[in-house]
Parts: C-alpha cells; structure tokens; sequence
C-alpha cells in the first residue's frame, strides 16, 4: 500500500477566499497539513523578497516542492496560494500526488468590496506595488480540475465541490487498479 498523500492546490486572486476554503477543508480531511501562503511567505522569511513577477515565480516554486516533500511522505496538503503560473501549474501536475487544482473565480468588483487585507485599496492609493492581478500580470489555469465562483456559492457548497471531486479521484483511480 502507498504511503504517497496529495496535494490540493487552491488558487485565484487576493479576495477569493482561498484561505477560508483551505481551512473549512482542512477541517474535513483528518490530518491534512494547511498552507496559506502569506504564512509561507513569513515562515520561509520571504517578507522581503520581490513580489514582481520573477520574485512570485521562485516563491511558487519553493511552495510546490514543499507541497511535494509533504505528499511524498504521505500528507494530505491544503494549499492556498495565488501562485498563478502556468509553468507552476504545469510542474504540479507532473510531480505532485493526487494533485488536485482548485481555481477560485470572483470577478474584480467582489474582490475589491471583499478585500480582507486592504491590498486593492493601498494599491488604488498607490501605496501596494506589483500586485498580482492588477499591475503584475498572472496566468489562470488553462485546465483547473475545478473551478469555484466563491460570490456565487457558499463556503458549505465550495467545500461540498472539493469532497465530491475528491471521492470521484479516489475512486477512479482504485478501479483503474
């Protein structure tokens, strides 16, 4: 028996809800291990580090083969981050586990209204640089296993989206065996 975990990839912008769907979900899967990426940022003392394009990309890279390290040793992995890259989107699905792309879509004037840390106020202030989406340019995912509207449904619904696909990939892949 494999001892190999997965890795569930929630993206989308700042406002989406990723966080709060990375946590509602880690409360579902026994023992999921939760990534958030400003906690990354912070933990892996990145706080300093560019938030260009070029500074998000190698950052993205260092969550991806922390995601990996986990999984491979069994871990279910949550993972909220924007991290909107097709080369990181593509990597993932080559390397990761039971990798499960989760894309969350909100249109632009939800995410200002949400704007849970103030980034598309400071931004239209001028006081927040390179933020993704607006001034430094991302990469939506080209085939997300799922897409989410999180203005459209609840977080139960949302949560009840990724369970389902969840059973539906674990159990095509135990009768592909």
């Amino acid at each position: 028996m494999s001892t190999q975990g997965r890795v569930i990839w929630i993206t989308g912008l700042s406002g989406t809800g990723k966080t709060t769907l990375a946590r509602a979900l880690g409360a579902r899967l026994p023992h999921a291990v939760l990534l958030d990426g400003d906690d990354l940022r912070a933990v892996l003392g990145a706080t300093s580090s560019g938030f260009d394009r070029a500074g998000r990309l190698a950052l993205a890279q260092t969550y991806a083969r922390l995601c990996k390290l986990l999984a491979d040793q069994g871990h279910t992995v949550v993972i909220a981050t924007i991290s909107l890259f097709h080369e990181i989107h593509a990597w993932n699905r080559e390397n990761l586990p039971g990798y499960l792309e989760v894309f969350l879509d909100v249109p632009e004037d939800v995410r200002r209204q949400r704007d849970p840390k103030g980034l598309y106020a400071a931004a239209q202030a001028g006081n927040v640089r390179h933020m993704a989406g607006a001034e430094t340019t991302v990469d939506f995912p080209q085939t997300p296993h799922l897409t989410l509207p999180t203005a459209e449904l609840s977080l139960e619904e949302c949560v009840t989206e990724v369970m389902n696909t969840l059973r539906k990939e674990c159990s095509s892949s135990h009768n592909a065996r």
